[in-house]
């Protein structure tokens, strides 16, 4: 999955060292890139669950992209691999994934949306 980003103040990122609040393990800020996948049952989108309470996630942490220089203006792309089987056990027929970004002053971006892809496993 390719991803196309624009940033105006150029504050996309996190440090390795960012790990106290609002940054903290556990927290909706620890991951700055947030990946869900769904089901599509029906037209009918859904988080897909491992278990009654916890869905997948594919979250991580992208690292400073901030430059030097008076101009913080940044856009690019940003790549990541998706698996087309969510987690082993797990075989839904049609899904999606949702995916967003906070940057540093936790501003959320726009949520994106892949197209509903159908599997045969």
């Amino acid at each position: 999955m390719r991803i196309e980003y624009t940033d105006g103040d150029g504050d996309i990122g996190l440090e390795p060292g960012d790990t106290l609040a609002p940054f903290e393990f556990g927290g909706p800020y620890f991951y700055n890139l947030h990946v869900y996948p769904y089901e599509v049952v029906d037209g009918v989108k859904k988080p897909i669950m491992v278990s009654a309470t916890d869905s997948i996630d594919f979250n991580d942490r992208i690292a400073t992209l901030t430059p030097t220089g008076k101009n913080k203006a940044i856009f690019g792309e940003i790549r990541i691999a998706l698996r087309a089987q969510p987690s082993f056990g797990i075989t839904p027929d049609s899904m999606c994934y949702k995916i967003f970004i906070y940057d540093r002053k936790l501003h959320k971006s726009n949520v994106i949306e892949t197209p509903v892809g159908r599997f045969i496993f």
